[in-house]
């Protein structure tokens, strides 16, 4: 980077132009074969659980799975006792940390139901979709994040060990109706949908909503009658001299599944800055609030090359420990707006119009530490001179950034930034290094 010599190198910051925020919604992403990186591997996952935000509201996290027997034609042993019948959900652990947002010292609160409607594995499904649940539960349970966490096990009756689990025991009658089920029911995926259409697994709205967590959808081979590592249910059962289980489990080819992320706003502070222009930079992970950002003026940058053009704003550190609960995005999604359609940024792109690989570390839109005033903040500092240079080459006085949440974690994260009229140490910085001849 040139040094400034106002010779050669010129700078210009934000106070040189019309700066203008404006707080939008995008209410709807796919949640249907999700995927989620945990560690070197990669899932399918759905997420599950609530939060309060203080500024951002509620957030509600709810999943739909099928599954099918292990394998076809499956029938359970003549007279056995069905013991029970246990909902069992992988939880995302990765080497960076577990998988969940909120208060890990609390518990998920979550109900079981029937859905109504098949849950098909062809069709897409998105954030705000729903399907036909039945009335009445199949079973419900406060279950503590220590007893799904990578430090906690299960030891099933059968004396196999799991760890990383959520276990949610179902009501005796839906352990029995499988029982006394017809065993054409099982014959094969087909016939079991048609009977078990699939479930719905949400939190309890009469219980707390502090936490939610990601449960993942391994990949499962066929005939295995436990299934240990997979999101399953298991049922349990006895004959005068054995114990006993198998599982129906969740198979992504031929299971369908999603996530629901209900964002509530209603009597949250952010529900005055809905739809509307402000002075602050609103960001949660998809779907969820983003922040189009306008720079008005451009004509005051000459004819020369933009050497950098960078975007910075500094989270607000809310009062108690409520960072440490309600954590920043790690990586927000900049985009160029033009005729309100979302356009990559030119640094992501190649000469040839292609994904560049290495343009998003130049852009550089992750979260960074900073430390001002000897109080840690999050602070994104995202680059952009060659969408500038190319702007401003088009002869177009303003430009429009649009700041998305990441759709790596549905339902998670957030950033609340002042924008460019607070205090000088964190407000918003549009800062420009150009070059030009004499």
């Amino acid at each position: 980077m040139p040094e400034v010599d106002n010779i050669n190198t010129f700078a210009l910051g934000t106070g040189d132009f019309d700066i203008s925020f404006y707080n939008r919604l995008s209410d709807s992403i796919i949640t249907s074969k999700f995927f989620l990186t945990t560690g070197t591997t990669t899932n399918y996952a759905i997420g599950l659980g609530g939060y309060t935000d203080p500024f951002f509201g509620k957030t509600i996290a709810s999943a739909y799975l099928q599954f099918t027997p292990y394998k076809s034609n499956f029938k359970f042993p003549a007279n056995i006792t069905m013991d029970s019948a246990v909902l069992v959900l992988p939880y995302a652990i990765s080497t960076n940390g577990n998988k969940s947002y909120g208060d890990t010292t609390k518990s998920l609160n979550l109900k079981v139901y029937k859905t109504t409607n098949k849950v098909e594995v062809t069709q897409a499904y998105y954030s705000n979709s729903n399907i036909a649940t039945e009335t009445t539960p199949i079973g419900s349970a406060s279950i503590p994040f220590s007893r799904y966490s990578k430090y906690s096990s299960a030891i099933l009756a059968t004396g196999d060990t799991t760890t990383g689990q959520l276990r949610l025991k179902l009501d005796n009658t839906f352990a029995q109706a499988f029982k006394n089920a017809d065993t054409l029911n099982f014959i094969n995926t087909s016939a079991f949908q048609e009977y078990l259409k699939g479930i719905y697994i949400t939190p309890d709205p009469a219980q707390s909503m502090d936490l939610m967590s990601y449960f993942i959808i391994p990949t499962i081979a066929s005939g295995d009658q436990k299934s240990l590592s997979a999101a399953r249910i298991e049922f349990h059962y006895h004959t005068p001299d054995s114990v006993m289980m198998s599982s129906i489990i969740a198979k992504y080819e031929v299971c369908g599944f999603f996530s629901n992320y209900n964002r509530i706003y209603t009597g949250a502070p952010a529900a005055a800055y809905l739809n509307k222009n402000s002075d602050s930079v609103l960001i949660q992970s998809e779907p969820g609030f983003s922040t189009d950002i306008t720079i008005d003026q451009l004509n005051k940058i000459p004819q020369a090359v933009i050497n950098k053009a960078e975007l910075v704003f500094t989270t607000v550190n809310l009062a108690g420990t409520l960072n440490s609960i309600f954590t920043p995005i790690d990586v927000v999604t900049p985009v160029l707006l033009q005729n309100n359609q979302e356009l990559p940024l030119y640094e992501v792109l190649d000469n040839n119009g292609n994904a560049n690989t290495g343009g998003s570390l130049f852009v550089n839109p992750y979260a960074q530490k900073k430390t001002i005033g000897g109080i840690e903040y999050t602070q994104y500092r995202i680059n952009i001179p060659r969408t500038l240079q190319h702007i401003i080459a088009e002869g177009k006085t303003k430009i429009t950034i649009r700041i998305r949440g990441s759709k790596n974690y549905p339902g998670m994260y957030r950033v609340l930034a002042p924008g460019i009229t607070s205090g000088a140490d964190t407000k918003f910085q549009f800062n420009i290094i150009y070059t030009k001849k004499q």
